[in-house]
C-alpha cells in the first residue's frame, strides 16, 4: 500500500511540473486598439504573431499566429463594439447564427462531413462558436496548405472578430494546441 501511495504521489508529481513546464513555455502577445482596449493572447515561445491588417475600410486588426513549424495557423480579424459608428454588438446568439450561416454557404459544399456542428469556444475570458470543416478538395503537395479549419467568432469585452484555425487533423494534438490559443484571448484595459 505504501508502495502505491509513493507512487501515486510520484505521478501526481511529476504531471504537476509537466504543467509548470508548459506554462512557463508560454508567453502573452498583445494587439493594441487604442481607446478600446488591448486583446491579449498566450502563445507558445517558439510560435511567431504577424500582423496582417487587411485593405478593408475602417481598418480593422488582423493577425495570424503560426506554430514553429506551420503545422498550426490562427488568423483573427478583430473589431470592437461600434465598430465604424456602427451599432455592431454581436451576441453569443448572434456569433453563433453568422457561424453558422457562412460555414453552410461557404465551407459545407466543399466539406468532407457535408454536416455542420456549431461549437462553443469556452476559455476564462473569451467566448463564442465555431464549426470544424474537413476540406474534401485538399490536395497535400501544396505548401502552406491545411486539410482541416475550424471557423468561428469570438468576443472577449467589447472585443470581438473572426477566426480560423488551420491544422491538418481535426482532433489532434495540432487542433487542441490552436484551441487552447484561442481560448486564452483576453481583452486587458
Amino acid at each position: 500500500m505504501m508502495r502505491k501511495l509513493l507512487l501515486l504521489f510520484a505521478v501526481m508529481s511529476a504531471m504537476s511540473l509537466a504543467r509548470a513546464a508548459d506554462t512557463a513555455a508560454l508567453v502573452t502577445n498583445s494587439v493594441s486598439f487604442g481607446e478600446h482596449g488591448t486583446l491579449e493572447v498566450l502563445i507558445p515561445k517558439d510560435w511567431t504573431l504577424l500582423r496582417t491588417n487587411l485593405n478593408l475600410p475602417r481598418k480593422p486588426e488582423s493577425f495570424e499566429l503560426h506554430s514553429a513549424r506551420n503545422e498550426i495557423v490562427v488568423r483573427i480579424t478583430s473589431f470592437w463594439d461600434g465598430f465604424g459608428g456602427s451599432n455592431a454588438k454581436p451576441t453569443e446568439e448572434d456569433m453563433a447564427n453568422s457561424v453558422r450561416t457562412n460555414a453552410e454557404r461557404v465551407w459545407l459544399p466543399i466539406s468532407v462531413e457535408k454536416s455542420l456542428t456549431v461549437e462553443k469556444l469556452r476559455g476564462p475570458a473569451v467566448t463564442g462558436s465555431f464549426v470544424r470543416i474537413t476540406d474534401a478538395k485538399w490536395v497535400p503537395v501544396v505548401k502552406g496548405t491545411y486539410r482541416n479549419q475550424a471557423t468561428g467568432m469570438f468576443r472577449s469585452g467589447n472585443l470581438w472578430g473572426s477566426f480560423d484555425l488551420l491544422t491538418n487533423d481535426k482532433d489532434g494534438p495540432e487542433f487542441k494546441q490552436g484551441l487552447n490559443v484561442m481560448e486564452s484571448l483576453r481583452r486587458k484595459p
